[in-house]
């Protein structure tokens, strides 16, 4: 998510989305904001997506159906706004950095409690944010500048950093540092995942694993009159195709990620509408190099010769989105316009040829079952490493157990996506560009001493000219050194009935369903 970011064009069946540039605010305070005019309350909703959460954890997931779900049931002290150009208030209602700028202060906004009706007090805050600076927390490296948190009273937290951090306060809005009662109200870590409990929209109803999650509206919700909705049900449907099925028959209203492929077809249902919206999403061919032969630079470099990216792009997004070039994306201000490797066979294997395996050698590329997307990607980059001598056998695994051959690195090759979780580049900086960042980045196990050192460089600077020359630096190294191939820049598309209204995904990937509604 991003502070400001340039403009962004994606483009859906002839309609283009543009998202202009902006800058944040420093913070402020408000109030609930009502029901939205005309608005009908009630009504269940059932989205239906390919995944299911991983953990309702705060300071423990990465992916996506977990964050998305817990950005419902849990506040953070601070949220991006819709259009992802700013931060705003949530829990917290006023902060500000000190004139020495080495802390943050933060005022809780009066009367917000949990589900349960517990008031949110300073203690739960301090309790939450710990648990991310937890060195096993993936997200552990946001927070690893905190250097300690006072809790004056019950209303205030004061985070006094290690040096002077700009982008603490995008951080306090990431998911990860969402609030759970303290001690997790008296239960064990495992028993609250089973039935957590927040201070969000809405609150957890029951999960039935493999097959949904449901959440029920929040009536303690301190911004009154929302959520709108009664219920939200998160169903797991890996097949995309049964997940059109299943929209058009009402059994769900919204279809998270249908392929591109299936754009047109969609388009001709009654009732149906399909929408792409403007996003940080980045979606990138990795390769593990903790094993052989992808140790070898030379090895990595032809590889991202060797990929056609416009094709891929064509043939898989149906000319939507933009064909990527560096890791970080032009939703955020520290996109660099630097050129990687282009798509070149003679010039692949003129560098396969300095390597260890000049012939080429045998590798498996693993993607997800029932994900058109990438199993269409991965035959086209199965088609193109032949021609360097590359013979890649094609894998298929459930999605959770392909995440967890990701975790344990057992795996040679892979296709993933990430978007960003907050406004700042600091989080996808260090993510995808640094081995510390919570994905041993992004699971290719690649390590820099010099990437870590310009992400800790940008993130310690309050000026956003230099932070950017050294985010800069930083897509240019991942470029020379090819652990991962960004592929393309992907719009957010979603099918949904006709009669769900004001459904529209922030830029960072946030839901806010609390605004959404159903039509009779």
């Amino acid at each position: 998510m991003r502070l400001s970011r340039k403009a962004l064009i994606v483009s859906l069946i002839g309609t283009a989305l543009v998202a202009s540039a902006c800058s944040s605010s420093p913070g402020g305070s408000a109030g609930g904001t009502g029901a939205d005019a005309g608005a009908a309350a009630g009504g269940d909703l059932v989205m239906a997506r390919a995944d299911e959460p991983s953990s309702l954890i705060p300071s423990v997931p990465t992916d996506n159906a977990s964050i998305w779900t817990m950005e419902e049931i849990y506040d953070t002290l601070l949220v991006p706004s819709q259009d992802g150009l700013k931060l705003e208030p949530s829990l917290a209602t006023k902060w500000e950095q000190s004139a020495d700028k080495l802390s943050w202060t933060f005022t809780l906004r009066d009367g917000a409690t949990f589900s349960d009706g517990k008031p949110v007090t300073s203690a739960d805050v301090k309790f939450s944010i710990d648990q991310n600076r937890k060195e096993e927390a993936p997200f552990y490296f946001l927070n690893a500048v905190i250097k300690d948190i006072k809790t004056p009273d019950d209303k205030t937290i004061v985070f006094t950093t290690k040096v002077p951090w700009s982008p603490l306060p995008s951080t306090m809005a990431l998911y990860a540092n969402s609030i759970v009662p303290k001690d997790y109200g008296g239960k064990s870590v495992d028993e609250f995942n089973a039935a957590p409990i927040g201070s969000g929209p809405f609150a957890f109803d029951h999960w039935t694993k493999g097959s949904e999650l449901k959440l029920v509206k929040n009536a303690k919700y301190w911004d009154t009159g929302k959520p709108l909705l009664d219920s939200v049900t998160f169903t797991v449907v890996a097949d995309s195709n049964t997940r059109s099925t299943q929209l058009a028959g009402g059994q769900s209203q919204i279809n998270e990620y249908p392929p591109y492929s299936t754009i047109k077809g969609l388009q001709a249902q009654p009732n149906v509408k399909v929408t792409a919206f403007p996003s940080s999403e980045v979606d990138y061919f990795g390769m593990n190099t903790s094993k052989k032969p992808f140790d070898d630079v030379n090895v990595r470099q032809a590889v991202a010769q060797a990929i056609d990216k416009e094709a891929i792009r064509s043939a898989v997004l149906f000319g939507n989105g933009e064909v990527a070039t560096t890791f970080l994306s032009p939703a955020t201000w520290g996109h660099s316009e630097a050129a990687g490797p282009t798509f070149d066979v003679t010039a692949a294997k003129a560098t396969l040829a300095k390597s260890a395996y000049p012939d080429g050698f045998k590798t498996t590329l693993t993607t997800a079952a029932g994900n058109q997307n990438a199993n269409a990607t991965a035959q086209l980059i199965q088609s193109s490493l032949a021609k360097i001598g590359i013979q890649v056998t094609l894998q298929t695994l459930d999605p959770s157990a392909l995440r967890d051959a990701k975790k344990a690195g057992n795996y040679e090759m892979g296709l993933g996506l990430y978007t960003t979780d907050v406004i700042d580049p600091d989080e996808i900086a260090r993510f995808a560009g640094t081995n510390a960042g919570g994905s041993q980045m992004l699971y290719t196990f690649f390590t820099s001493d010099e990437l870590t050192k310009l992400a800790d460089a940008a993130s310690a600077d309050e000026n956003q000219a230099t932070r950017k020359k050294s985010y800069d630096a930083m897509q240019q190294i991942v470029l020379d050194q090819a652990p991962y191939v960004p592929l393309y820049y992907a719009p957010s598309v979603y099918s949904y009935s006709n009669k769900v209204q004001n459904f529209h995904p922030g830029a960072t990937g946030n839901y806010f369903l609390k605004n959404v509604s159903l039509a009779p």
